[in-house]
């Protein structure tokens, strides 16, 4: 009963290194960016095809020009948060 918890315990410089080289955190990373890719891209084009049904248009153009912004700042915020996981790396 006298065991300290190990949720509790400081990590050394060392376990801190091998933690943020772990592969399988690093493929957590890299997933969770292109879930929310592709979930910002689905957004847009569902939501651009829900506005094109509310305004009645026989065209899909809304559909696509905003589907299309959706992509465009689907790829943004993907190179934004690829430089910050380079960064973090090379600080490291």
């Amino acid at each position: 009963m006298a065991e300290e918890n190990p949720s509790n315990r400081d990590f050394t410089p060392e376990d801190e290194k091998k933690f943020q080289k772990n592969s399988l955190r690093q493929y957590g990373v890299y997933s969770a960016i292109v879930f929310q890719m592709l979930a910002t891209m689905g957004l847009a084009f569902w939501g651009g095809n829900k506005l094109n049904e509310y305004l009645g248009y026989d065209h899909k153009l809304i559909t696509v020009v905003v589907g299309f912004s959706g992509m465009g700042l689907a790829f943004y915020n993907l190179l934004n948060q690829l430089k910050n996981v380079q960064k973090d790396e090379n600080k490291k």
